[in-house]
């Protein structure tokens, strides 16, 4: 199968470039089940990161018009890869093929491993908003908490220790002070670190790397031969006049 992950942003015209963009790749490559072929693309016109609503929002434009052009090329599936999983429910809406937001992958993923989860994520700026995400995804009764590591998405991997020293000193009182047993790394660049084995082992809880969650809930998707609900997620009707005005 052909899978399309999609950076909402501009990470090639980042201090990072695009050798973080082929690094990424590379890295959901060797995630990826045999026979799975992983392209990636970022969003030229979006931002360098995203750590706000607004933000967020100014990404969506650009990422459905990669949605739609990887539906149009054929590809079995793609994945939005931001934790706040921009215009995935819009995404839905236009294209038959699943669409996988790593946020929902992984929050649902963490329902599984224990009785309440917390996410450890980049600033406050993002919190109100993966709060509100979890409402979406229905599980706010088993979300503990959502705390913040201080560090900016872009320097995240400039000083990696100190990063996972951070993200471990929270996650322990996640789950001291908050009663989290397990934790979701809020942000993808979190996850492109590749240290939740070694948080998980330094917290002692099991840690959800959304990278691998968006990845995983995707083929299995795609090799269980499931797609998302078009009764949930109808196609517009203003696009359907359009469609139907135009045969």
């Amino acid at each position: 199968m052909r899978i399309l992950y999609i950076l909402p942003g501009s990470l090639s015209r980042t201090e990072l470039g695009v050798k973080e963009v082929d690094r990424r790749r590379a890295i959901l490559q060797r995630l990826s089940a045999p026979g799975t072929e992983v392209d990636i693309v970022d969003v030229p016109e979006g931002p360098g990161s995203i750590e706000s609503a607004y933000e967020e929002y100014l990404s969506v434009p650009g990422t459905l018009r990669h949605v739609q052009e990887a539906a149009r090329q054929g590809y079995a599936g793609a994945i939005i890869g931001c934790f706040g999983d921009p215009g995935l429910d819009a995404a839905r809406e236009l294209v038959e093929m699943p669409v996988v937001g790593p946020a929902e992958a992984s929050m649902l993923l963490a329902c599984t491993l224990g009785h309440r989860f917390s996410v450890v994520t980049v600033l406050e700026s993002v919190v109100p908003s993966l709060r509100h995400l979890a409402r979406r995804v229905g599980v706010t009764e088993k979300l503990a908490s959502v705390r913040a590591v201080d560090i900016p998405v872009l320097d995240l991997g400039k000083d990696r220790e100190r990063s996972i020293n951070r993200i471990i000193a929270l996650g322990r009182r996640a789950v001291s002070d908050d009663g989290a047993d397990a934790l979701v790394l809020g942000c993808m660049s979190m996850g492109f670190l590749e240290a939740h084995k070694t948080i998980a082992t330094e917290v002692g809880v099991p840690v959800v790397n959304p990278v691998y969650a968006g990845l995983k809930m995707l083929e299995a998707l795609v090799g269980a031969g499931l797609r998302h609900s078009k009764r949930a997620y109808p196609v517009p009707p203003k696009l359907v006049r359009m469609q139907v005005a135009s045969s």
